[in-house]
């Protein structure tokens, strides 16, 4: 059997030598041997005996296109070019083989030689399909995309069913920026092979470009619907949320990708920028964390991360990266600079100074460096200094507002160079009118100049833009000097209601003993509103304990306060699948809306109540009280209504009417304003004692600062 098998190689190669070699029976039993040497992987003892049919049959023309390839994979170039050469004039007028030719030119990384012989293919034969994709190939790795997009066309004209055709026409396109004709590819890339997914990514990839991201993300969660293991276009589609300001959903994306490739730089950058963008800066150093691992040397990554750890107060580490930074770029100023300003921040002024110093070295007419180098003098005690550096910054920058306001200011503050102080605060303004803190300055050098009238003008326009404690101490100052004792008293609260500065409290108390009682308590009433609408969007939890005599229960309540709205979830131990409460203009609203009917009568009239304590109507209700001062307490009543509020800082401490009876016992400080943490509550028809106590406080930041949707308020 071995026998019959052998035979029927054999002969099958008697046939391929004839046609090879003729009649020359001696080339052909050299041949036959190289060929067994060849198939046992003897290349050298088969290129030899090739060599040899060569000599005894010149004509031995597929034996040359073996010989050619051989010689380039054992390292003789020469030797092949030369075979090819051969081949060409033995049967260069034939297509087939100028695309052998091609072909191996191909291979020989001699792009320029098989393009000869490619476009000879095609003169020889014009319908020639190989040699058209090859062409269509060439130019576009050659960056002719004209002529490749003519080739592909060409190609599809001859086979119009191809698939990978039109993707490679759709490619070109692309890279031409001829979207539109390259959509118009891909789709019938699709039309033909749905399956191709490549096609689906590529007008992504084009809705990307043109940033059309709501199409883009289309397509791309129309892959992963398919395939959704693929951690790129995962990525892809979080950069596209990103994009599309949709910052949640971009996270979501980028952190399913990151779970297929945990290590992946371009995953963990852009979860760092989008946790930046949502101000979560421990998570955004996290993730650049990870970039730097793999991008040792990436000064973005390294100075990013020196300025997030700047941000949040940790200066050693902010420190130890822009230093990290100066050693891979020493002459970069930026980074200096960053430095510097790490140090100014770190109160570190004689380091900060070194720094702005080689700043100002490396970069001579930076005016702003010269600023923060005066910054870091007067903040040292070395006003000379200070003053020299702010005046080159103004020398070099006659624009310099910030310098200008600075100097201006300190010249005010001091009592001297009035003029000069002046004629800086007066450009400072002019070149930025609504610029709070420079209209603060001004109206306070005017109070020293004892223009009290235009000390307040400026002053106000100042709060008016920004809520300052500084501006209100001035403000108070002013109002104190030209007599308005009740408009001092109002200052003075608003500024120590933002700073608890025992200063802004020895003039409160003084100036709050030349205002009648009356005026007091309704100033006070104010004031106790003042601090609800200074509220900054915030979301925490109230650890909750409901108690009768009949049950006890425990329970968590989340609690968002929203710019104009709040919401309250409430969870299953109180109703069936849990419900969401919105509360709006003293109005309420349960979502799912239809869950309304199962909830119990207890329960909605704990909501009602808690509308009207959080609506904003409720301080209107006490304008016309009487009022008693008891301790420390002042104390309103109205229509069986007690509301008291702590005198020395007019938060509420108590509550109580027929139905409900409430104390705050404490409040936490958030950003500009107050925040009940632990609240006792009675309801007394229902006879349910209740407390609450907060949890961590946290910023509700970006647009999520904006109430959700609230389409029909109306108490149920």
């Amino acid at each position: 059997m071995k026998r019959k098998k052998l035979y029927i190689t054999l002969l099958s190669i008697l046939f391929i030598s004839n046609s090879l070699l003729g009649a020359n029976y001696e080339a052909y039993k050299i041949f036959l041997k190289g060929a067994f040497d060849l198939k046992a992987g003897n290349i050298e003892d088969c290129i030899k005996n090739y060599e040899k049919v060569t000599s005894l049959d010149k004509e031995a023309f597929n034996v040359y296109k073996d010989l050619a390839f051989l010689y380039w994979q054992t390292g003789k170039p020469e030797k092949a070019f030369e075979t090819a050469q051969k081949i060409d004039k033995i049967d260069g007028s034939n297509p087939k083989t100028t695309i052998f030719l091609a072909t191996f030119y191909l291979v020989a990384n001699k792009p320029e030689a098989a393009k000869k012989y490619l476009e000879k293919t095609l003169k020889l034969d014009p319908e020639n399909e190989t040699a058209t994709v090859y062409l269509a190939a060439y130019y576009y790795s050659d960056n002719d995309l004209k002529k490749s997009k003519s080739y592909w066309n060409k190609f599809l004209q001859q086979q119009p069913d191809n698939a990978m055709g039109y993707f490679q026409l759709g490619m070109v396109q692309e890279k031409l920026n001829i979207y539109k004709d390259a959509l118009l590819s891909y789709n019938k890339v699709i039309e033909i092979n749905p399956d191709f997914k490549d096609a689906y990514i590529a007008k992504a990839r084009i809705y990307e470009k043109t940033s059309q991201f709501d199409l883009a993300i289309k397509e791309y969660e129309n892959y992963v619907s398919v395939f959704p293991d693929n951690a790129l276009v995962l990525m892809y589609l979080g950069k596209c949320f990103y994009e599309a300001q949709n910052y949640q959903k971009a996270k979501g994306y980028l952190l399913k990708a990151k779970k297929k490739l945990p290590d992946n730089p371009t995953i963990n950058l852009w979860l760092g920028i989008i946790y930046e963008k949502t101000g979560q800066l421990d998570k955004a150093v996290e993730e650049l964390e990870n970039v730097e691992k793999t991008e040792e040397k990436n000064i973005s990554i390294i100075v990013r991360l020196g300025y997030f750890y700047s941000i949040l107060k940790n200066y050693q580490k902010a420190e130890k990266k822009f230093l990290k930074a100066l050693e891979v770029d020493p002459k970069n100023y930026e980074i200096f600079y960053l430095t510097a300003l790490n140090y100014m921040d770190w109160n570190r002024y004689n380091k900060a100074v070194r720094y702005f110093k080689k700043v100002i070295s490396l970069k001579p007419n930076f005016s702003d460096a010269y600023f923060y180098l005066g910054l870091a003098y007067d903040k040292d005690k070395k006003f000379l200094k200070a003053e020299k550096a702010f005046l080159r910054s103004i020398e070099i920058n006659p624009d310099n507002s910030k310098a200008m306001n600075y100097l201006g200011y300190t010249y005010a503050d001091k009592g001297i160079k009035l003029k000069e102080s002046e004629i800086f605060l007066v450009k400072a303004v002019n070149l930025e009118p609504k610029n709070s803190a420079y209209l603060d300055s001004l109206g306070w050098l005017y109070y020293r100049l004892g223009n009290f009238e235009l000390a307040e003008k400026f002053l106000l326009a100042a709060v008016k833009i920004i809520k300052d404690p500084l501006t209100y101490n001035h403000l108070g100052d002013t109002y104190a000097a030209l007599n308005k004792p009740v408009e001092a008293w109002i200052a003075y609260s608003l500024s120590f209601d933002f700073k608890q500065d025992k200063k802004i409290r020895q003039k409160l108390d003084s100036i709050q003993k030349q205002i009648s009682k009356e005026e007091l308590y309704k100033q006070m009433l104010l004031r106790s509103l003042s601090n609800y609408l200074k509220l900054f969007p915030f979301k925490t939890g109230f650890k909750t304990k409901l108690s009768s005599s009949l049950l006890s229960k425990k329970f968590y309540i989340p609690f968002s306060y929203f710019k104009n709205s709040i919401k309250i979830d409430l969870p299953k131990t109180l109703i069936a699948d849990g419900t969401s409460v919105y509360i709006k203009n003293d109005s309420y609203e349960f979502a799912p809306k239809a869950i309304e009917i199962e909830i119990p009568q207890e329960m909605s009239d704990i909501i009602s109540k808690a509308c009207e304590f959080l609506g904003n109507n409720f301080y209107s209700q006490f304008i016309d009280a009487q009022v008693k001062q008891k301790g420390k307490h002042i104390i309103y009543y109205k229509d069986n209504k007690e509301l008291a509020l702590n005198i020395d800082t007019a938060l509420i401490e108590s509550f109580s009417d027929e139905d409900l009876t409430l104390n705050i016992i404490s409040y936490e400080k958030f950003v500009i304003s107050n925040v009940p943490t632990k609240i006792k509550f009675t309801f007394n028809k229902i006879k349910i004692k209740g407390l609450l106590e907060a949890t961590k406080i946290s910023p509700i930041i970006g647009d999520n600062q904006n109430e959700p949707n609230f389409k029909s308020p109306g108490k149920n």
